[in-house]
């Protein structure tokens, strides 16, 4: 796979992981999984909360996509994971 290529899929998937989370947040996290968002909008004592649940949402399809990419040599589902995990560091990153 030519190198070029696969950093404009990981580069897309990054861009396209906004609408996908705004999306979540809005449709998945405000609606049928609001018992482990809601914790997110409230004052709570502990350190972590339900809502990073959600942590997994998204960890668990890109760890996927990476492993089986690598291990199938099919480099752009890889790429796909990388995006998707460097989505996440950036939003750990910056929220």
């Amino acid at each position: 796979m030519n190198l070029l290529l696969f950093i404009a899929i990981v580069l897309g998937t990054f861009f396209i992981m906004e609408g996908i989370t705004w999306l979540t947040h809005r449709f998945v996290m405000h609606g049928f999984l609001w018992y482990l968002h809601r914790d997110h909008h409230q004052q709570s004592p502990g350190f972590f909360e339900k809502n990073d649940a959600f942590f997994l949402i998204f960890a668990i399809p890109s760890w996927l996509c990476i492993m089986l990419g690598l291990q199938h040599k099919t480099y752009w589902v890889a790429a796909i994971g990388f995006g998707i995990a460097l989505y996440g560091f950036a939003y750990f990153i910056v929220h």
